[in-house]
């Protein structure tokens, strides 16, 4: 049963912005070398990958109101696989700059580590695009 006040369109906003700003903040310490990027884009990077599991969870017990075999849902569905694939990569990121804190410059760790972070970047930057589409052209949780 749908809830009578969504809570995912209240939510998802923290997630992506500490992601996005967490990835930015990141890849620019990457570059610039300056230590406090690195310390808080690995918090922002935390914290927005844990925000993300409330943001998941509403969506999904939202989603159930979208009729079946509707446009809407193949499209939530392609909405839900981005963001599910997003927040694998962003954790595997995570484990790896965790993993990798001592000797990151050492073989191609660092680029692995880049690399998913600019692809769970694109990702959630489609997904939360898939996400606009499902309430601007679609009018899912528009009453």
């Amino acid at each position: 049963m749908p809830l009578d006040l969504p809570l995912h369109p209240g939510i998802v906003h923290y997630p992506i912005a500490l992601l996005v700003a967490g990835a930015v903040a990141s890849l620019v310490y990457e570059w610039r070398h300056y230590h406090w990027l690195r310390h808080w884009g690995s918090i922002s990077l935390l914290a927005g990958w844990l925000l993300t599991f409330p943001a998941l969870v509403t969506g999904l017990v939202e989603k159930s109101a979208i009729p079946a075999g509707s446009l809407a849902e193949q499209v939530a569905d392609q909405h839900t696989t981005a963001m599910f694939a997003m927040w694998i990569l962003y954790g595997l990121a995570l484990y790896w700059r965790y993993r990798w804190r001592d000797d990151m410059q050492q073989g191609h760790r660092r680029l692995i580590w880049m690399t998913l972070l600019v692809l769970a970047t694109l990702i959630l930057l489609l997904a939360g695009h898939i996400g606009g589409r499902l309430v601007y052209e679609l009018g899912v949780g528009v009453k």
